[in-house]
């Protein structure tokens, strides 16, 4: 018993630092890696206390509750952990057939590809190592996946977080970030949603405020593209209901970097108040942009459109690898580390004799 009460005790205390540096961090900032971690640590430490109490009180009812809690919570986790490698190939097959052939609109297929490969590699470093207590998968692979799916569970937990904030109706201006055109000059579904995205917006806040915010389309002018972006939403969001004295075209930007940092340009010439706006942009894309606007000094957050159910996977896929690429350097050292450890493991706990 003394050992279940020291395990809640110090389970209660690390869950309540986890959740206060949590309300700090959010409130510091919204938007970042950190936030997922501090709020992932707090359910997964705040979970083991709470089973460790039940267990600890031997009232049988109340274990009976919590096994099937277990049990309805683990299930689906299960069945979804042995499906994921087929369910990632169809939905491969979905976005071949539905959207263009692209290397960014195929990472489904290669992750798909991937789970199903692994178990096969497991067996193989068994066979091709049997005498080993330790193997080359468990020296290599498991630690790079841990650390993978590590910082994805943080992202995608930031990102939920990040939609349980809703913006005021009181905004100076909004960002729209541009997304491509089709034919070179015309507006695609997806830019499309983005637009309408900030005209409802702009709409509702109109009608409870009376004040109609700056609309400032972001996008320059691509190689295949015969018009600027920002010229092709603007006059896209003019033909949809837009106040043609509050749009503005913002026509050299080439990324979202860019997009925020030739706005801001824009805005500052106009004067208006840099901290009361918003960008708008796909949902899935939101907690990115949200830090280059926070690079180039914009204290805005994001309003997302909705992103068609098939691709959801690819482009969080996509939206993960490009978070994990802006910090590349420090996630290559962490990993070299973390390898430099197991190796160690490895050679140790293999009894091999390297001089």
């Amino acid at each position: 018993m003394s050992q279940s009460i020291f395990l809640i005790s110090g389970g209660t205390f690390f869950t309540l630092i986890c959740l206060i540096l949590l309300g700090l961090s959010l409130h510091q900032n919204k938007f970042r890696l950190l936030n997922g971690v501090l709020c992932n640590l707090a359910l997964l430490s705040g979970g083991v206390t709470l089973v460790v109490a039940i267990e600890a009180t031997q009232i049988q009812w109340l274990n009976t509750v919590l096994l099937v809690v277990l049990v309805i919570i683990l299930l689906p986790l299960l069945i979804l952990y042995t499906l994921l490698g087929v369910l990632l190939l169809w939905n491969a097959f979905t976005v071949w057939k539905k959207e263009s052939h692209t290397l960014g609109n195929m990472l489904t297929l290669f992750l798909g590809l991937l789970v199903i490969i692994l178990p096969l590699l497991r067996a193989l470093d068994h066979d091709l190592f049997p005498q080993y207590s330790v193997t080359l998968y468990a020296t290599f692979v498991v630690p790079i996946l841990t650390y993978l799916v590590f910082w994805f569970l943080a992202f995608i937990t930031s990102f939920i977080l990040t939609r349980l904030y809703r913006p005021r109706y009181d905004q100076d201006y909004i960002i729209v970030l541009g997304a491509g055109l089709l034919n070179g000059n015309q507006v695609s579904p997806l830019l499309a949603s983005r637009i309408q995205r900030a005209l409802d917006f702009a709409q509702i806040q109109q009608a409870k405020t009376g004040r109609y915010p700056w609309l400032v389309f972001s996008g320059g002018q691509g190689r295949d593209e015969t018009v600027p972006e920002g010229a092709a939403m603007k006059k896209y969001a003019l033909a949809h209901g837009a106040l043609a004295d509050k749009c503005l075209a913002e026509e050299k930007s080439k990324n979202t970097y860019e997009n925020m940092a030739f706005s801001k340009q824009i805005l500052t010439e106009l004067q208006v108040d840099l901290n009361r706006g918003l960008f708008a942009t796909s949902d899935y894309h939101t907690f990115r942009a949200a830090g280059y606007a926070r690079y180039v000094g914009l204290q805005i957050d994001g309003i997302g459109a909705k992103t068609s159910k098939f691709f959801i996977p690819n482009a969080f896929i996509r939206e993960y690898i490009a978070l994990m690429a802006n910090h590349k350097k420090t996630h290559a050292i962490i990993l070299t580390l973390i390898l430099l450890v197991f190796l160690t493991s490895f050679v140790v706990g293999n009894g091999i004799q390297l001089f």
